[in-house]
């Protein structure tokens, strides 16, 4: 008997809202920790900088802001992966075969 899960096509992980709105702001804001860590306090924040440069807020300011946003998007990834969720595929044609076809 084959599982629900085995029928899903993977879906290329550039084009999924838990990429844009969890994964992708995660990585950024984990850049940003990092840096902080091992880099000099000068050049440290570098997504924190462009955030501030952006709204005009200070540096610190805009770090605080991502930092406090990082739960959420952690909920993003977890609420778009729950449930019989496709996998991934790192390919860019993935999911494309079969795209509106009834299932």
């Amino acid at each position: 008997m084959s599982s629900p899960l085995s029928s899903l096509t993977p879906v290329f992980i550039g084009r999924t809202r838990s990429f844009w709105l969890g994964i992708l702001p995660a990585l950024l804001v984990s850049a940003d920790v990092l840096s902080g860590l091992i880099a000099d306090p000068g050049t440290a924040l570098p997504v924190a900088r462009l955030l501030a440069a952006l709204t005009g807020q200070s540096v610190e300011e805009a770090g605080g802001l991502l930092l406090r946003l990082s739960p959420l998007f952690a909920l993003v990834v977890a609420s778009s992966r729950a449930g019989a969720a496709r996998p991934y595929s790192l390919d860019p044609r993935a999911g494309r075969e079969g795209e509106g076809a009834a299932t």
